[in-house]
């Protein structure tokens, strides 16, 4: 799906410079703007409003690619642009500017707990986290005009929140997340949520998470097949 945006001024022009950037050199050919930064996006497109509350911007990469593919040094691109790495105890590498912070994150596989996955191609470090998969699965294209960008359908956005809230250590984050889930809500798309809940393998650990995100913001469960 790739939708043209009728405003194309949705983000500041940091922002824009950042993203301009990772499109010239094909990141969103597989890999997603995902976070908080999406939902400016889901406004434009979708009509769900929302007042964005940070300044963390998150990408979601792939990181099972051939060794032939081509490399490309996404670090030297993001501090081209005037964004300092900054190496965080776990490994992972951050870039910040300004007050804003970039960081990628990577699905992880069942069963393994890295802190810390090499992404070569892009010569960057990731954070690995579940579920991360059911997000790069169904995305969307947002053409601003001269650049594009590829995010997640709301619908999957929304699923992958309600799993996670119930994961966060921070009742903060988990207030966010569910809040966030609180808004997609009032504009999901049946058939694109029933696309997105077809798609999952649940265990019995994940569907108790998504029942308990659902009645925090009184979401039917039915709608995602719990009972």
């Amino acid at each position: 799906m790739e939708i043209s945006l009728k405003n194309k001024n949705i983000f500041p022009p940091e922002v824009i410079e950042l993203l301009q950037a990772f499109y010239s050199i094909g990141f969103f050919d597989e890999s997603l703007l995902i976070g908080s930064w999406v939902m400016p996006l889901y406004q434009e497109a979708f009509g769900i409003h929302y007042v964005l509350r940070t300044m963390d911007i998150d990408f979601a990469v792939k990181f099972a690619l051939s060794d032939r593919d081509r490399k490309i040094d996404l670090e030297k691109v993001i501090t081209d642009i005037g964004y300092i790495p900054v190496v965080m105890q776990s490994g992972i590498r951050k870039f910040t500017r300004e007050n804003f912070t970039v960081e990628f994150v990577a699905h992880r596989k069942g069963g393994r707990d890295d802190q810390i996955v090499s992404i070569r191609k892009w010569n960057i470090t990731a954070s690995p986290l579940p579920f991360v998969d059911l997000l790069l699965g169904f995305p969307f294209m947002a053409d601003f005009g001269n650049f594009k960008v590829k995010a997640p359908l709301p619908e999957a956005f929304f699923v992958h929140k309600l799993i996670t809230a119930q994961r966060r250590l921070g009742e903060g984050k988990k207030d966010k997340d569910l809040d966030q889930c609180s808004i997609i809500a009032k504009q999901i798309d049946p058939e694109r949520l029933d696309t997105v809940v077809e798609s999952l393998k649940l265990s019995k650990k994940t569907q108790k998470a998504l029942k308990a995100s659902c009645d925090a913001i009184d979401f039917p469960p039915q709608k995602l097949r719990i009972k």
